[in-house]
């Protein structure tokens, strides 16, 4: 055997002993340790056991582990997620994850948008905003002024002088309302009279607004109720009835918007004895109330 070929033995050898390193190598990193538990595992405080798989919770803390199916851990040496974190225990909690993103702040909550990007959001049943209740809306149900038996609803609607200012984002408003009938003489509702009466809300100013706003979500532009009979009426004392309804309010600009409470959309059927609407949608009356709870915040 010539010496070339000696030495060509022994070179492969060698290469062969540096490819089996190698893969051992690129299996299992351990840093700060001589025992890594997975294919990457870095022993921060430098306290594990040079055998053996099990460790204490105090060198578990310090430490932070990737398998081989890519689950990483935190202080957790068999994560099952794609990121578990050991922070602390049911009875001494500690914090494990920070976020600072600038829309961090007290209260909030983390939430992903459709992409599944996560930013900190004021949980939205933490942000209520309640309304401002005004001097409501006389409405003379016999009277044809008020032009409420528009065809399509859009028109005859008139300000009660009350209002919600609602920052940008989503809103559920919640209308809690009176319906104060005060008959102008006593007599008796039958069963086949009655008078239809929506709300809604609107962001222009005017008296009498001919559209609601257009920042009301489709399907929720009222909030109505119907007054029906039988039942006795006494002259110039109210018989009541409520509305209860929610409207949703979808505010895209960049600044808080008012909106204003408005009372029409008025129907009415064999109704035959007059009356007024007494301060409709305003504070004579402590049970109605406007609350926006939001529902989506940008």
């Amino acid at each position: 055997m010539s010496l070339n070929t000696i030495n060509n033995i022994i070179m492969r050898k060698i290469n062969f002993a540096f490819f089996l390193i190698s893969l051992n190598v690129y299996s299992q990193v351990g840093i700060n340790t001589s025992n890594p538990l997975g294919n990457f595992h870095i022993d921060a405080g430098k306290d594990n056991p040079v055998t053996g798989n099990t460790l204490s919770n105090a060198q578990k803390n310090n430490d932070l582990i990737i398998l081989a199916n890519g689950n990483m851990g935190i202080s957790a040496i068999n994560p099952t997620t794609k990121l578990e974190i050991n922070s602390g225990t049911i009875t001494l909690p500690s914090d494990g994850f920070k976020l600072n993103d600038g829309s961090e702040g007290i209260g909030k909550v983390l939430i992903s948008d459709d992409n599944g990007s996560a930013h900190w959001l004021l949980h939205p049943a933490q942000k209520i905003y309640e309304g401002v209740m005004g001097a409501g809306l006389d409405i003379d149900i016999s009277s044809s002024s008020y032009t409420f038996n528009s065809a399509n609803y859009g028109v005859g609607f008139y300000q009660t002088g009350s209002y919600i200012d609602l920052p940008p984002g989503k809103w559920r408003v919640k209308i809690d309302l009176v319906i104060p009938y005060l008959a102008d003489t006593g007599s008796t509702m039958s069963q086949d009279e009655w008078f239809w009466l929506r709300t809604t809300l609107s962001d222009n100013g005017a008296s009498n607004p001919s559209t609601p706003s257009a920042d009301l979500v489709d399907n929720s532009r009222w909030a109505s109720e119907v007054f029906q009979g039988p039942g006795p009426l006494v002259a110039n004392g109210n018989k009541f009835a409520m509305i209860n309804g929610n409207l949703i309010v979808n505010n895209s600009s960049a600044n808080i918007k008012r909106y204003y409470l408005l009372a029409g959309g008025f129907t009415r059927s064999n109704l035959s004895i007059p009356g007024t609407l007494e301060k409709m949608g305003g504070a004579q009356w402590q049970d109605n109330k406007l609350t926006a709870y939001a529902i989506e915040q940008d």
